[in-house]
């Protein structure tokens, strides 16, 4: 009897106090218009980007609309049947604007619905003050590109346009930014599967790599090299080609497949499969670098741009033994690992190293972005999710993919004041956080 009256005392103390407080008081009049207008003004750190080099743009003969379409974009195209092979005389021709529109618009018209062309066009339209692609406007569109890169264009949009202070970059190819800093990848250890990629690795640090030891050494001496270079964040992008699942073989294994390839025939290249104790391996040694020297490691997770690969070596679940053999590793997930929001939203829950990118999703999916985000600020610590990334190889779409991030950040904060999850001003520094705060702790900066 007193077990009964305990639980409905407890539940009569729930019901009309405790639960009551989860929610906020109603907010003040305006709310709306001030948590965009903190959306619109925020300064941002972009976590993610793969830009040309803006002084290669300027040079290039080829330099037109057409780089609006990388990489998204192009994705699309070739996924309606756009020939790969047209797509590249684009960059190797002289052909005009209004040439190559011609070998485009069928395409087109059959990809102009998904999110990477209408932020295309978003793009277009704020920048260069055009508001459609086809044969009148590639020309005019085409000349406005190169004018305003003639100039400081890449800074003015990055900077001034998007108020963003720091951008991570995949690879060090842009030079003399100082908002800008990078990544690296060491793709040819993790995904070592032939004679030739070591005899290449070998030739480029001048060392010979006659044994699995000299293979470690050579991976180790190019992550040090990365790091007097500036390199913030090592960058793992395997789920291209292999599953993103990391076994832990011994030494013995790794090195029976090295055998296997230092001893074969010039051509001599073996199955994924056959390669995966050696690339695990190899993995390891490169976690224990990062580990060693407080370098966060970002992975691809999801969706596999142009990729007819299986999605599911791409799962981040796949990526759990890691979380938990190197607990002082912080791990970035990138892409919101579309389309497996939900698994994402376990991990970064789960695992204290474990932390949600967001960069791409916008271009992606808006509506994915927005239904996950959603979910993210109502189950994940606020401090494990960063925002935005652009993850694009132009400013212009950058440009783009941030308004449509702003928009729906707002949406999100406005409605959750609204519903009295958050108060006006944790609206304000949850913004704050995802968007700049979150990553500047992240990246060490």
């Amino acid at each position: 009897m007193k077990v009964r009256t305990l639980i409905i005392f407890l539940f009569i103390y729930i019901v009309s106090g405790e639960a009551q407080s989860f929610f906020k008081p109603v907010p003040e009049s305006g709310y709306e218009e001030r948590i965009r207008k903190h959306l619109d003004t925020i300064r941002v750190f972009d976590t993610h980007e793969h830009f040309i080099d803006p002084d290669l743009l300027k040079m290039a003969g080829f330099f037109d609309f057409t780089m609006l379409l990388q990489q998204n974009c192009y994705d699309d195209l070739i996924s309606v049947g756009l020939p790969d092979s047209v797509f590249n005389v684009f960059y190797n021709g002289t052909l005009k604007p209004s040439a190559k529109w011609k070998l485009i618009e069928p395409y087109w018209n059959k990809i102009f619905n998904t999110s990477y062309s209408r932020i295309l066009l978003l793009a277009i339209n704020d920048l260069y003050g055009i508001d459609r692609l086809n044969e009148s406007t590639v020309d005019l569109l085409s000349q406005k590109m190169k004018n305003n890169y003639n100039g400081n264009w890449f800074n003015h949009v990055l900077k001034d346009l998007c108020r963003i202070d720091y951008v991570i970059q995949d690879g060090d190819s842009i030079k003399n930014s100082g908002f800008i800093r990078h990544e690296t990848r060491f793709s040819p250890w993790l995904t070592i599967r032939s004679k030739y990629g070591i005899d290449s690795l070998a030739i480029m640090q001048v060392e010979p790599i006659y044994k699995l030891e000299d293979f470690v050494k050579s991976l180790n001496n190019a992550f040090n090299a990365a790091i007097e270079k500036g390199m913030v964040t090592v960058k793992i992008n395997f789920a291209y080609r292999r599953t993103l699942n990391v076994e832990d073989p011994s030494v013995e294994a790794a090195r029976k497949v090295f055998r296997t390839l230092v001893n074969g025939n010039e051509d001599l290249v073996i199955s994924y499969k056959d390669a995966k104790p050696l690339q695990d391996y190899m993995i390891h040694q490169l976690m224990n670098m990062a580990q060693k020297a407080s370098v966060p490691v970002a992975f691809h997770t999801g969706i596999l741009a142009g990729s007819q690969d299986n999605i599911n070596n791409s799962d981040p679940t796949l990526l759990a033994s890691l979380f938990r053999k190197y607990p002082e590793i912080k791990f970035a997930l990138y892409h919101g690992s579309y389309p497996f929001g939900g698994e994402l939203s376990t991990l970064a829950k789960t695992y204290e190293n474990v932390y949600i990118d967001m960069n791409w999703t916008y271009a992606i999916s808006p509506s994915y972005t927005e239904r996950y985000l959603n979910e993210w600020l109502e189950t994940v610590p606020v401090s494990k999710i960063m925002a935005f990334g652009g993850d694009q190889r132009v400013v212009e779409i950058t440009y783009a993919n941030l308004v449509v991030a702003r928009k729906i950040i707002s949406d999100i904060l406005i409605e959750k004041v609204r519903n009295g999850l958050f108060t006006e001003s944790e609206a304000l520094i949850i913004a704050k956080m995802i968007l700049y705060d979150n990553a500047m702790k992240f990246y060490n900066l």
